[in-house]
């Protein structure tokens, strides 16, 4: 093999691995935004069990006392609250997951389309699985990134349901903070 080759088994090497340069940035912030996704699961499953306590409390004794029936009221609707919450960060947490599995199959699809190129020099027909395992590639990252898209346009779902929530408790507007001035 020439000099010339090797040089041509750079070449055509060097495209896909700018693009799996970018899905590798992408799958930081999506493992960071998973562990953020995934430590609020866990703080929303720590509230739930704290107001199920004290919806124990104030429930045995509400047959007796009204202040004890409405604070067990309180605390049954917030239970309802966290729990829908807890479905929408969980729904995130899975499409999360899913734009990582997505861009990761990018990353080995380019992977192998880079080496079946960079091989397609000294063995053409290698150079019809690296065109394959490029557009499987490119396919996958517009999966990923649709995903994403889904998830990002989902990040306020939980947030708005908690502002309505309180609005309800304390007056205030009720259309959370998409709708505020």
């Amino acid at each position: 093999m020439t000099p010339e080759d090797w040089t041509k088994v750079v070449a055509a090497s060097v495209v896909p691995v700018v693009v799996i340069s970018a899905c590798g940035l992408l799958c930081l912030a999506f493992y960071n935004r998973l562990s953020a996704v995934v430590l609020r699961l866990r703080a929303f499953h720590r509230e739930r069990l704290h107001e199920q306590d004290l919806l124990d409390r104030h429930g045995a004794a509400a047959t007796s006392d009204a202040a004890a029936a409405e604070a067990a009221a309180r605390h049954a609707k917030l239970l309802d609250v966290l729990e829908q919450q807890t479905d929408h960060v969980a729904r995130r947490a899975r499409l999360i997951l899913s734009t990582l599995m997505s861009l990761l199959a990018t990353i080995m699809c380019l992977t192998l389309c880079s080496l079946f190129s960079g091989l397609g020099v000294v063995f053409e027909p290698a150079l019809v699985l690296a065109f394959v395992l490029f557009v499987a590639g490119m396919m996958l990252l517009v999966v990923g990134v649709s995903l994403a898209m889904t998830e990002l346009r989902r990040a306020l779902d939980p947030v708005e349901l908690e502002s309505r929530y309180v609005a309800s408790l304390t007056g205030g507007d009720e259309h959370g903070p998409e709708q505020a001035p």
